[in-house]
């Protein structure tokens, strides 16, 4: 069963629920249905309380010109 992400167009509550294929969806704060669907983020737990390594930016290098991509060109 999937876990979804949701507001509620009502009472703009944000809240996530799992569902099996056969329930609808409902607010659980106002009881409403009209709800949006968010995009959901998904999360890897590594079995440890470190937090997981976030990729940083490639260094500015080359000229920038968009045909050179990340700076392929290696101009200075």
């Amino acid at each position: 069963m999937p876990i979804y992400e949701y507001s509620c167009c009502d009472c703009a509550d944000d809240f996530e629920l799992l569902l099996r294929s056969s329930e609808t969806a409902e607010c659980p704060a106002c009881g409403s249905q009209k709800l949006e669907k968010q995009l959901s983020i998904p999360v890897a737990h590594n079995g440890t309380s470190e937090s997981l390594p976030v990729c940083q930016a490639p260094p500015a290098t080359g000229c920038g010109a968009p045909q050179c991509g990340s700076g392929g060109c290696m101009m200075p």
